[in-house]
């Protein structure tokens, strides 16, 4: 009888691929539940109210620095961090004990 078994990773990397789209639609079905103690704690005006209106994402969120502009900054401030620490220790080292 021969019998062909599969090597060692091929099942790690099968059972680890199960695991996560297990753990993948767990999550999924769980954030589709409705929660009666959240519910229960409504009242009646506010489950009246009309759901809120829509923004864009361009409108809702603020503007941002570009990344180059921002690791600019950072690097001019670095820079004149350095040059200040520079000066304090030839000072340091000028200065007799």
């Amino acid at each position: 009888m021969i019998t062909t078994v599969l090597p060692g990773p091929v099942w790690a990397k099968t059972t680890t691929l199960g695991l996560v789209l297990l753990a993948g639609l767990g999550a999924g079905l769980g954030a589709c539940s409705r929660v009666p103690e959240i519910e229960s704690q409504l009242s009646d005006d506010l489950r009246a109210q009309p759901y809120p209106q829509l923004l864009p994402l361009s409108t809702a969120l603020p503007a941002q620095t570009p990344p180059a502009e921002a690791a600019a900054a950072v690097n001019e401030d670095l820079d004149a961090r350095a040059r200040r620490l520079k000066a304090r220790a030839a000072a340091l080292r000028k200065r007799e004990l």
